[in-house]
């Protein structure tokens, strides 16, 4: 049964040529009901969106470690506007998993998934999948997917780069199993996951919210059928993916052709002393409107919680490819929508037993959808700033430092462990060849989605204490458009010890520039210990106890510069230095700007016009 998957991505995201061709012969719908269809299943998705965010019981997913997705009967996503790449790129396969292991799926069921081997990420993300009916026939698949403040693991950590295989790595993994029938939870699952998850009410808690989150959609998915009639709703379907693939061929067309070879390389890791090194071969072919990531000339799978799963292995190529021809200044909304129609034109291929490709039982995916993908997917976005000045984007933050660990340790109010993945800090986007990086980008694989949490709401649900965020002086990439800077975050416990686990991949190998753009800084963590003594926190893997009294410390990475610093404008240089991000001798020694002034009263910075020509003209 396992082998039922391993097929050809190009098969399961590329209809057959003669399908297509039979699509593309129906009778065309009008373009403004084909926009408001359009834009009524975005709301359907938005509404099953807001029901997590008002219901969710953990942090982890008021934060926005989730997405939420819709797709067709042909198990192809439809519509994730506001979806995490690394989340919803996927979920075809998830729904052909669905329908593959459960043939005779019927109205009221709901399924749990969460198996890296069979479509899914890694097994920290949760996915409940719910079929929709309408009038008896299958007509849509809701997917709810969030990542779970604990799975199990054999550490309190859904974060196990140290795991040798699955075993190791301890995740309590469900391969699409039946959890609803007839609308009605089945008890066996629930009651597995509450012996098994550590807090398994914070767990019950958001696993009834995703569960309303994927109801929600299938009832206003059947109020929709209901509305317009259910061959209109099938034509809009057909329509809008055959819309989704014009613009993505479109935008490719614009591209220069040419062949790219990316590569990118990581740190040295536990079981990995000369670091990873990988690679894509690029082809842009503007002529068909086809672009071909070739991810297959990589490593084996590694000893390593390291590993992809085939869902974001995918996801790396794909969303690469997408950020590039979505990256216009001008753009108010993406240019090229999420759905499987965008993905037709963007062939990826992968090989079994890569660490960059579909694994197989027991390898461990714990880190899947970080590390390795953060640098597969920068590889596969800064690559293409190779073709040309004005395309594609620097290399964006690295690491996983404790602003966005996972920490557990005795809460005394509730008198009961607790588990919880923070993300009390942010980290720096790439600049691309148009825009500064994004502030709060936060990690690459999340599309900028995720929210920095709430300080206050945060301290009254946990026992412990945020005592600083703030951006990292002088870490971005220098550029002629510049990358974001990184973030310093500092908390502590009240009275209990805490355990904190996270990763400072990225440190050796920082995130560079491209086209003369300078390299950001990468991630550190420290700590102040209960006499006031700092000390820095050197190891790769983290795993710090920290006790009462203690604070650690988490220096997040900034993003990479596009192009020559001394082509930055001036007064953008100056407005860096008045917000904080650059000091005023960065902007002198690296940028060309003269500034004077007061820097400890930046409305007194003023640019020395004279100065900075002269400095300009006379840098090499």
């Amino acid at each position: 049964m396992g082998r039922l998957l391993v097929r050809p991505l190009w098969q399961r995201f590329h209809p057959a040529p003669t399908t297509r061709l039979k699509q593309r012969t129906r009778v065309a719908m009008d373009p403004i009901q084909l926009l408001v269809m359009a834009n009524r299943i975005d709301g359907i998705t938005r509404e099953m969106t807001n029901t997590l965010v008002r219901t969710a019981r953990s942090t982890t997913l008021v934060a926005r470690d989730f997405s939420t997705s819709i797709s067709t009967t042909e198990h192809e996503l439809f519509a994730a506007p506001e979806g995490a790449p690394v989340h919803v790129y996927g979920s075809g396969l998830l729904c052909q998993t669905m329908a593959d292991l459960h043939p005779d799926f019927q109205e009221g069921d709901a399924f749990l998934h969460n198996d890296p081997y069979l479509g899914n990420t890694h097994p920290a993300d949760h996915t409940v999948i719910v079929p929709v009916f309408y009038e008896g026939e299958h007509v849509f698949t809701t997917c709810v997917k969030a990542h779970q403040a604990d799975i199990g693991n054999a550490l309190p950590t859904t974060y196990m780069p140290n795991a040798v295989d699955v075993y190791a790595e301890g995740a309590l993994i469900f391969p699409c199993v039946k959890i609803q029938e007839h609308y009605q939870d089945v008890g066996d699952i629930v009651r597995m996951c509450r012996k098994r998850i550590r807090a398994p009410e914070i767990w019950y808690g958001d696993y009834l919210s995703m569960l309303a989150g994927a109801r929600v959609g299938e009832q206003r998915l059947k109020e929709l059928c209901a509305k317009y009639g259910l061959e209109t709703v099938q034509t809009f379907v057909r329509e809008w993916m055959d819309y989704a693939e014009r613009m993505a061929i479109a935008e490719i067309r614009r591209l220069p052709a040419g062949r790219i070879q990316a590569e990118t390389t990581m740190d040295a890791f536990p079981r990995l002393p000369d670091g990873l090194h990988i690679q894509a071969a690029i082809d842009v072919d503007p002529a068909v409107g086809q672009v071909t990531v070739d991810l297959r000339d990589n490593p084996d799978c590694t000893p390593t919680g390291l590993n992809l799963s085939e869902a974001t292995a995918m996801n790396c190529g794909i969303t690469g490819v997408l950020t590039v021809l979505n990256s216009k200044r001008s753009a108010k909304a993406p240019i090229v929508p999420q759905c499987a129609g965008s993905f037709r034109p963007i062939k990826v291929l992968l090989r079994e037993n890569c660490v960059v490709g579909i694994p197989q039982h027991p390898v461990s995916c714990s880190m899947a959808t970080n590390t390795v993908c953060d640098r597969a997917l920068a590889m596969v976005y800064s690559g293409f700033s190779q073709l040309a000045d004005g395309i594609g984007l620097a290399e964006p933050c690295w690491g996983s430092p404790p602003f966005q660990a996972v920490v557990s340790g005795y809460n005394p109010k509730r008198d009961e462990p607790y588990v919880a993945q923070l993300f009390s800090g942010t980290a720096g986007g790439a600049a691309s060849a148009e825009s500064d990086g994004w502030l709060t980008y936060l990690l690459p694989n999340g599309g900028g989605l995720n929210y920095v949490d709430e300080c206050e709401v945060v301290e009254q649900k946990y026992p412990f204490v945020h005592w600083d965020c703030r951006v990292r002086l002088d870490s971005e990439g220098a550029g002629r458009t510049r990358g974001a800077p990184g973030n310093v975050s500092t908390f502590g416990p009240l009275r209990d010890p805490m355990d904190v686990h996270y990763s400072l991949e990225g440190r050796t190998n920082v995130p560079r520039g491209v086209r003369g753009g300078g390299p950001a800084l990468g991630p550190a963590a420290a700590i102040y210990r209960a006499g006031g003594a700092f000390e820095p926190l050197p190891n790769m893997v983290g795993e710090q106890t920290v006790q009462p009294n203690e604070r650690i410390v988490s220096y997040s990475a900034g993003g990479g510069g596009y192009g020559d610093p001394h082509q930055r404008p001036a007064q953008s240089v100056l407005n860096d230095a008045v917000e904080g991000y650059i000091s005023v001798r960065r902007a002198r020694e690296i940028y060309g700007v003269v500034l004077t002034g007061d820097p400890a009263k930046v409305e007194t910075l003023q640019i020395d016009d004279r100065a900075t020509t002269d400095l300009r003209a006379r840098s090499p």
